[in-house]
């Protein structure tokens, strides 16, 4: 997901960030490219037909990559349409995180259980990723998240949210930090 969009049809950035996505001049834009997307969903028109980019890392890459629109949380996302367009977005994890996630497999082990790392698991229609699930006594599964950068305020929504749907699929979710903050 994105916070930047790139309107192809109005030739403008659009910050989704800002409740007037960055052009006070235009009220109301967010109401109608949000119903125009959604409108030309319901009529099947392809993703990649709609007027919408990635206005962000894509576009410096100079990768056209077509994005749609949706609220979730109360909150605006842009999705991109293909993942390896979303790919562009997330950092290659640090030896230090995967040294943490080694750890956690090697002490699991040394416990008599058994585990694994990046662990894709279904959650109703879309999916979560642990960084690493340990499978436990009686079938308890733990999944552990590897945070090394401190998280503020509107990123505590997002590891909410991690954690509901880790829960909510039978995952206890346990957090490793090295942060105090």
């Amino acid at each position: 997901m994105a916070n930047e969009v790139w309107h192809k049809k109005l030739r403008i950035f659009l910050d989704l960030t800002r409740d007037d996505l960055d052009h006070p001049e235009l009220p109301g834009l967010w109401d109608t490219v949000y119903r125009t997307d959604r409108f030309y969903g319901r009529l099947g028109v392809p993703v990649n037909e709609r007027d919408l980019q990635c206005g962000g890392v894509c576009r410096d890459m100079g990768v056209e990559a077509p994005m749609h629109l949706r609220m979730r949380g109360g909150r605006r996302e842009a999705v991109h349409e293909r993942r390896e367009d979303e790919d562009r977005h997330t950092a290659p994890m640090s030896d230090e995180h995967k040294a943490y996630q080694e750890r956690i497999l090697r002490a699991a082990q040394q416990g008599g259980f058994s585990g694994d790392s990046e662990v894709r698991t279904r959650v109703g229609r879309s999916w979560i990723q642990t960084d690493t699930l340990v499978e436990g006594a009686d079938g308890r599964r733990i999944g552990w998240e590897v945070q090394l950068s401190t998280i503020d305020q509107s990123g505590l929504r997002g590891v909410r949210a991690r954690a509901a749907k880790a829960a909510k699929n039978g995952i206890t979710p346990a957090w490793h930090t090295d942060r105090a903050a």
